[in-house]
């Protein structure tokens, strides 16, 4: 593959969990949704990581790149940082922790503040 179908991959890849977030939440599997817009931006990061021939196997790297390397530099919004970290975080909680539960609501949100963010890495890549 070409680095251009890989990018074109990732970004179909978080459009997929995009997808997925909203099944999930509309079948009541809040953490499911969750998980799901977690990677719909990681996948769509990615995409612009690799149209700039960099990788990484970590998913901490992939924070640590966005935030070094977009936030800091204003190349992306502090918003789209802020709202990454949210699901860093909660992707955690809702994997690895019993008991977590999230509001309806508060994942409707989420997933629509994810589609934006997506967006705006499809922006970035063009």
């Amino acid at each position: 593959m070409t680095e251009e179908e890989f990018v074109k991959y990732w970004i179909e890849k978080a459009e997929q969990d995009l997808g997925l977030a909203i099944d999930n939440l509309k079948a009541g599997r809040l953490q499911n949704a969750v998980r799901d817009a977690y990677f719909a931006c990681f996948h769509a990061f990615s995409a612009i990581l690799l149209k700039e021939g960099r990788s990484f196997r970590k998913h901490k790297e992939v924070r640590s790149a966005l935030h070094r390397d977009y936030i800091k530099t204003k190349r992306i919004a502090i918003e789209w940082g802020k709202h990454y970290d949210w699901l860093f975080d909660n992707r955690q909680k809702a994997d690895y922790r019993p008991l977590v539960q999230f509001e309806v609501e508060q994942v409707e949100y989420i997933i629509n503040k994810s589609q934006n963010f997506v967006g705006e890495m499809k922006k970035l890549i063009e």
